[in-house]
């Protein structure tokens, strides 16, 4: 499948949808992708909360960069990393994660503690 019609596919999925995917595609291939710069992870401030974005693929996180944040690049953070390291990291500092935004920035938000817990169990919700 080209990057073209993945992200065609990606556009049509809901936000439960995505977020499923990320879920999914995390565990089986043992690795989720957010993006970054010389000076760290892009973290978003949307006025309610800061979140680290983190996506399901190279791909899709690439494509995010590309449109809004093209100094970024993505990064690869394994599986059991973001589970014991980065999720109690940004518990303390107060961050959340959006989880599989939309192309328009519409994406999921949660904890990094629930994430951690559904990315090690496979369970949602």
């Amino acid at each position: 499948m080209s990057d073209t019609e993945m992200l065609a596919g990606y556009a049509r999925l809901t936000a439960k949808q995505r977020y499923e995917q990320l879920i999914e595609q995390a565990r089986k291939a043992g690795a989720l992708w957010t993006l970054s710069d010389e000076q760290g992870c892009l973290i978003v401030d949307t006025e309610k909360e800061k979140v680290l974005l983190v996506f399901a693929n190279e791909q899709l996180a690439k494509a995010w960069a590309e449109q809004d944040h093209p100094s970024f690049a993505p990064l690869s953070i394994p599986v059991e990393m973001f589970v014991e390291k980065w999720a109690p990291g940004m518990s303390n500092d107060g961050f959340d994660v959006a989880v599989a935004p939309s192309m328009a920035g519409e994406g999921t938000i949660v904890s990094p503690g629930q994430l951690a817990e559904e990315l090690s169990t496979g369970k949602i919700g």
